[in-house]
This record gives structure tokens, sequence and C-alpha cells, in this order.
């Protein structure tokens, strides 16, 4: 795959590569993302993504546009757009961060406020009228998890287990079946959500947070704040402020705030708003309905099978968001 990247890369931006890892990071598996460096010297992510909707590139180019910093900037191609297609996936460019992602460091109380004002920045951004059209309202995904869910219902119900994991799995199903029901019964008597839309992100979660390292040292001897970046944005929806707000309100284990404090430092950077319980229980049902079937089925189908079995059990765990939307 190497020597197609390096082609790739050369051809449609002009860069030579000298190096490149493959960073497995993330749930993603419609993505593969790159570590690369030019002849130049020059750190750059590489992404190669059939996810989403070509929204995200642009909605991304857009704010990193207005000056927001923490939004990835994209490179443009030598024919000025912003991808290029490679079978069928788009391949874009970002500056490489040197950081970590927050899933894996936690956030300290002052990285979460500026984390809360850079997301307040993001909602509070203006959408020009080209952008409005392209924008969607709801997750794409969302319409199919249903029947995702039935499908992979029927499976576990009427099919002998091919393996431990998938034994494993059916009884984890079965033990929270009860909750799987629900959530389903609830997707289907909720209406959209209301309210006034803005851009969310729609998956602003840890794992999609780098803490980037401290460049200098600061007049008193301390290290300057650390700048908090926020990356993949192939979801991005325009919708009530709720869908990503949603994200820090529990539910979410380690990838949310979990104590009080953080939540506070989160909204001390936000800022005050007054949330719609209605749009909030809306857009847990919905992500916790995608939680399910989609490790579900990577449970099944792979890759890292164990580990996906394991995120499942949490999704529905009695602190998961699954009973939080039901609650």
């Amino acid at each position: 795959m190497y020597a197609e990247l390096r082609r790739w890369v050369r051809e449609d931006y002009g860069l030579d590569l000298v190096e490149a890892s493959l960073v497995h990071d993330g749930a993603d598996v419609a993505a593969e993302v790159w570590r690369v460096r030019t002849s130049s010297d020059d750190l750059y992510a590489v992404k190669w993504s059939g996810g989403g909707t070509d929204a995200g590139p642009l909605l991304t180019a857009y704010l990193a546009g207005t000056g927001i910093q923490g939004i990835p900037q994209l490179r443009q191609t030598r024919s000025g757009e912003l991808w290029s297609h490679r079978e069928g996936k788009r391949l874009s460019l970002t500056p490489w961060i040197e950081g970590t992602r927050a899933a894996d460091s936690g956030l300290t109380d002052q990285q979460w406020s500026l984390y809360g004002e850079l997301l307040a920045r993001v909602h509070a951004t203006e959408v020009p009228a080209n952008l409005q059209a392209v924008l969607p309202r709801l997750n794409p995904i969302n319409a199919r998890m249903p029947a995702l869910i039935r499908a992979i219902q029927l499976r576990l119900t009427t099919e002998p287990p091919a393996d431990a994991v998938e034994e494993e799995l059916a009884a984890v199903w079965k033990a929270n079946q009860q909750t799987i029901t629900g959530l389903l019964k609830l997707h289907s008597e909720l209406e959209p959500p209301q309210g006034r839309p803005v851009i969310c992100h729609a998956d602003p979660h840890l794992g999609n947070v780098l803490a980037e390292r401290p460049r200098s040292l600061a007049s008193d001897g301390g290290s300057d704040p650390v700048g908090i970046h926020l990356i993949d944005w192939d979801d991005v929806v325009l919708a009530p402020c709720e869908q990503d707000l949603m994200f820090m309100l529990g539910g979410m284990g380690a990838l949310g705030p979990t104590t009080a404090d953080q939540l506070a430092a989160f909204f001390d950077g936000y800022g005050d708003v007054t949330l719609d319980e209605t749009n909030l229980t809306y857009y847990r049902c919905a992500r916790a309905l995608e939680e399910v079937a989609l490790w579900a089925e990577q449970a099944i189908q792979g890759p890292d099978r164990e580990d996906c079995l394991d995120i499942l059990r949490g999704a529905l765990a009695p602190d998961g968001l699954a009973v939080r939307a039901l609650a």
C-alpha cells in the first residue's frame, strides 16, 4: 500500500513521501490514516476515507478559513481541490499535529475549558448558503440502524454461533434484549429535533480530540496553554447544539467528562446554554442505536472482534448511553 500511497500523493499533491506509518487510532473501518514525512521534512496526516459525506472537508476548510484555531487545515491538491478521488474514496492531507489523543491522556480542567471555547466558536459560526445546501440535518447513518439491529437480532437468535466470540455476543445481546428493544421503540416514537440549527461535529468525543504538545515556555516559566484540536469531521451536520453537547452530559464513559469539575470546566468555556431535553433524548437514542448496531456488527465481522464486544458491553452498561437514553 505504501507504494500506491506515495504515487497518489505525488500525482495529486506534488509531494514526495520518504516515510509513512499507518495510524490505528479510531473506530472508522471505512477510513485509513497515515502519518507521513515528505522529502522537505514536513509532516502530514493523510486520510483515505469512504465514510461520511463531502460536507466534512468542505465545512472543515470553511471553519479553518474563518480563523478558528483547532480545526484541521486541508492542503489543496495540485488542481486546487480539497481532496482527490482514489479508488472510490477521498484522499486528503492536513498538517500532522504533534500531540496526544485526549481519549488516551484525558484533559485537564483548563483543557476542558479550552475545548468548550472551541466548540462554542464552531456553534456560533454562521453557515453560508452554499454550505447549508450540502450539510445534512441528521447523520445519514442513523436511518439504517434499526434495520441493522433487526438483522443482527435475527442472526443471533436463529443461527448457531460461528465461534466463541459470537457465542458471547449472543449472550450479551440476550441479557440486554429489553434495553435494545426499548431503544428501537423509542426511536420509532421520537420526532426529529427542533431548534436553531448550528454547525455540529456530531462525534466530538475525546477520541476525536488532540491535545497539542506545548511548544515553548511562558514568561513565568510554565508551559504555554496546550492547544486543543477537533479532528475527523466526516459526520458534520447542521443541527441543534444538543447533537454535540449530548457527548458531554454522561453515558460516554471516559470519552466525555467524568467528574462534575470537568463538566463545569467545559461549560465555563462553552458558556451558558438552555438545553432541550427532548432533543437530548433523540440524539442519545440515535447514538445508542449506532453504538449497539455497529459494535455488534464489527464483533461479528471484525476487525478487533473481542475489543468490539467489550465496547458493546460498555454501551449497554447501567451507566452507558443506551440506559441513559431510555431514562
